[in-house]
């Protein structure tokens, strides 16, 4: 992999503030190159299993979404355990850091339909829900045309809020009313580069209106110190009886990949 990535204290202050940063060309050269073939290919072969016959739900519509390939793929988990994208997530938070998973996101061409509002943490089974975070790869390039990224400033602030049902999503404002009047940034990547969000981070993707396939790669990470609370969810249930309700996530299933 390249060199550290170069991160000012302007732009720690500016995450932490905002809840949200664009980070441009994270990747590059062969480095891209090789992580858009492992994660491409992956997703490839996964969705060669899939049943062309079966209804996809409405959330199923949304992307072609593919969890915890690194435990699949060796190609991919090269990336997802790299230390050096690890530290780029660290040094914004603040916090040393342990994997929660990682997610293709595919969004199919005309078909891909808008991902509504929604904060993330709020589904997942950890306790405190504050620091988690997520590095968002454009493995091509994401445009307002085919479904990039826009966030709400600030919001990493509003923990107390239902998470939005994603198979029938509310309103923004009839979830959390204290954004009216904020305005949303919408974020163009090319190829390689990122946006890394706050969990609690208000955030939303338009409907991929082109001709081919928004491809991202997601890398979500949680403090090394988060706990599992034991509800439900699609990363822990099969694993649900080697987990301890109340006890740090297990390092051999949720490594430990930056120190603060």
């Amino acid at each position: 992999m390249s060199p550290p990535y170069p991160l000012t204290h302007e732009q720690i202050a500016a995450y932490r503030r905002d809840g949200f940063i664009q980070l441009n060309d994270i990747l590059t050269g062969a480095d891209l190159q090789e992580m858009r073939d492992a994660v491409a290919g992956a997703v490839q072969s996964e969705s060669a299993q899939d049943d062309p016959q079966r209804v996809k739900s409405s959330y199923e519509q949304i992307f072609i979404q593919k969890v915890n390939l690194w435990t699949r793929h060796e190609s991919v988990k090269k990336f997802v355990l790299d230390r050096r994208l690890a530290a780029i997530a660290a040094r914004l938070s603040g916090h040393s850091l342990r994997l929660w998973h990682d997610q293709a996101l595919f969004k199919e061409p005309h078909t891909g339909a808008k991902t509504p509002w929604h904060q993330d943490t709020p589904y997942w089974p950890h306790h405190p829900r504050k620091d988690q975070l997520t590095i968002w790869v454009a493995l091509s390039d994401a445009t307002i045309h085919n479904g990039c990224m826009s966030f709400i400033p600030g919001t990493q602030e509003l923990t107390d809020l239902e998470p939005v049902n994603l198979q029938d999503p509310q309103e923004l404002f009839t979830v959390a009313p204290q954004t009216k009047g904020i305005k949303p940034i919408t974020c163009e990547l090319t190829a390689g580069s990122c946006t890394v969000h706050n969990g609690m981070t208000f955030h939303y993707a338009g409907p991929n209106r082109s001709d081919g396939m928004r491809e991202a790669f997601a890398i979500i990470y949680m403090p090394a110190d988060t706990t599992y609370v034991g509800i439900d969810h699609p990363v822990t249930n099969p694993i649900r009886s080697t987990l301890e309700v109340g006890a740090i996530f297990p390092s051999d299933l949720f490594p430990v990949v930056a120190d603060s």
